[in-house]
């Protein structure tokens, strides 16, 4: 009798740890798991802390009559990520994974090189390249695998956007006012090169430019074949291309 009741509580006692461990899970995975939000400009702005010049700098500041130099546009000229800002070139696929239902991954590197030249009314040119190889997002395992599917980064361990025709500039973007406008571009990835018009967003912080921006990709239009695994169920034949970049003049 003393053997059955044992035999019970043990029973009993592996049921309940399982269902701790499910519970505990199911947390993690769908109430205290942070998904990274999606990018927003208003998001991208808060996070751009504003330079207040000092009493110092004021006064040491020589009264002198102004300079051409400074009479050009200060505007014009190159701009290149600031290093004090979080820029980043990432991804976000909607996925069904066993046993724990849908969810939204999504990945991020902040390996980028960007260079905007700007000649005061136009946006000249504009080449972003990030490494995707130094892509993270919440699963190690998912980031391995795409070493070799999907986006195949040992393969492929870069995407390129280069600017097509230039931006216009008509608004006083001086005031701080939010800029919205539909770019042509080539987007380089997996391989394969696409013109592509994308929306982008952006504004003047101080001496910071923001900008933001998204694009739908088929995987179909990249070579991209969806990746597999045990633990997931199916992937969404498309995901979204996105970023936040920080430019200061160079």
């Amino acid at each position: 009798m003393k053997k059955i009741k044992s035999k019970i509580f043990i029973s009993f006692a592996i049921l309940s740890g399982l269902v701790l461990v499910a519970i505990a899970a199911f947390l993690y995975l769908f109430v205290f798991r942070s998904v990274e939000a999606e990018v927003s400009l208003e998001a991208a702005v808060a996070s751009v802390a504003s330079a207040t010049p000092t009493a110092t700098s004021l006064v040491t500041q020589p009264v002198e009559t102004a300079t051409k130099e400074a009479e050009d546009e200060p505007t014009a000229g190159d701009w290149i990520l600031s290093d004090s800002q979080d820029s980043f070139v990432g991804y976000r696929v909607d996925e069904v994974l066993s046993r724990l239902g849908e969810f939204t991954a999504v990945g991020r590197t902040s390996n980028i090189d960007a260079v905007l030249e700007f000649d005061g009314a136009k946006v000249l040119s504009v080449t972003i390249t990030a490494d995707l190889t130094s892509l993270e997002s919440d699963n190690q395992y998912r980031d391995r695998a795409l070493r070799s599917q999907a986006i195949e980064t040992d393969l492929f361990p870069q995407a390129e956007f280069k600017l097509i025709d230039e931006i216009e500039i008509t608004e006083d973007y001086k005031t701080g006012i939010s800029l919205s406008y539909e770019i042509a571009g080539l987007l380089t990835l997996h391989g394969v090169s696409r013109e592509i018009v994308i929306t982008v967003e952006g504004t003047l912080v101080d001496d910071v430019l923001v900008i933001i921006g998204s694009y739908p990709v088929m995987f179909a239009d990249y070579d991209i074949e969806q990746p597999s695994s045990r633990s997931v169920v199916s992937i969404e034949d498309n995901g979204i291309l996105e970023f936040q970049l920080f430019f200061v003049k160079s």
